[in-house]
């Protein structure tokens, strides 16, 4: 009781990053109020009695298997055995799908397998032979090494998975293509646990009758030539893009590694307002989400997106890997 008292208080515990009070609302949103967070601290300070037992709710049931239902087609790449020791290892999987005509999806479930090591998943998909070419090549299962650039993102839809993500079903209109021939690529980031660890995901794919009639867009907005020196506590990353026609807002998904603490992305409108996108004041890689607005909303031709982030590579961050700091790069790990 007294932990829990404790991590609600500080934010630490439920696992929600973005304010409440910048950006909007967002579909699954995991916040206690301060109503609920003085219950707690009550609660854990008078004994932690039970109260009303008359009063006590139903407890949570959870679906056991597929989150979104039974899959109209489950996928696996082949068995992979992670080492037991060393740095973050990034894998990437080749699955020929066994597609025969055109499918439209309206929702991909990842499930990892071997959660314990499996940190995310980037998934994309190939229409030439170049990653199957490429996993040929490597002996074991998968290869390591570079997404190829035929690998792409389905019609401009984010595939991927952290941990306890589940992306809901697209609603009618919004459907992907799946086309015969296709791969399936996934890339793995694992941790090494210090034993010896079977990996062996399953993906789910969903279809439905009915055709796309919207085609969404992907924007990155980041930097890769990050250079942050030791003991830094402020370095500041901006980036922005400004749109050349209107656009409909459905979702960011804002992403760094340990050394960030502070993300903001907001937009400037031509008017000179300023619409809020997302706001996380203390950022923890370790669980990571795509945003996806309750409300979407539209942004006019010319508005500028941008997005700034602040790393924290200094002694007094508790999220560096290194100690005493180093000097870092951008990169791939976790480290970097």
């Amino acid at each position: 009781a007294t932990q829990i008292a404790q991590v609600t208080k500080a934010g630490f515990m439920p696992p929600w990053q973005a304010d409440a009070d910048y950006g909007g609302s967002f579909i699954g949103q995991a916040r206690l109020t301060p109503a609920e967070l003085d219950v707690l601290q009550r609660w854990g300070a008078e004994g932690a009695l039970e109260g009303d037992a008359t009063q006590t709710p139903q407890p949570p049931t959870w679906t056991d298997g597929w989150q979104l239902g039974k899959p109209d087609l489950i996928v696996s790449p082949p068995a992979y055995t992670l080492q037991s020791d060393g740095t973050d290892v990034f894998r990437i999987f080749v699955v020929k799908l066994p597609v025969a005509t055109m499918k439209y999806v309206r929702g991909m479930e990842f499930r990892p397998g071997n959660p314990r090591v499996v940190h995310h998943a980037n998934i994309r998909i190939d229409r030439t032979d170049a990653s199957r070419r490429f996993d040929a090549a490597d002996p074991g299962p998968g290869y390591t090494g570079l997404i190829a650039n035929s690998a792409v993102y389905p019609d401009g839809h984010f595939l991927g998975w952290t941990p306890a993500q589940v992306p809901p079903l697209l609603p009618k209109g919004l459907a992907w293509r799946l086309y015969p021939g296709t791969d399936l690529v996934v890339e793995l980031h694992m941790q090494p646990s210090g034993r010896e660890e079977p990996v062996q995901p399953s993906i789910g794919f969903y279809f439905t009758d009915d055709p796309p009639e919207r085609t969404p867009a992907m924007l990155r907005l980041g930097r890769q030539g990050i250079d942050i020196p030791p003991g830094e506590k402020q370095y500041v990353v901006t980036d922005s893009f400004i749109t050349p026609v209107d656009i409909e807002v459905q979702a960011v998904q804002p992403h760094a590694h340990y050394r960030a603490k502070e993300m903001v992305g907001f937009a400037n409108l031509p008017d000179g307002s300023v619409r809020p996108l997302i706001h996380i004041r203390s950022w923890d890689f370790r669980w990571q989400h795509v945003f996806r607005y309750e409300t979407p909303f539209w942004l006019p031709k010319g508005t500028r997106l941008q997005m700034r982030y602040v790393y924290d590579n200094s002694a007094d961050n508790p999220r560096n890997p290194d100690q005493p700091p180093r000097e870092v790069f951008w990169g791939q790990r976790s480290a970097d």
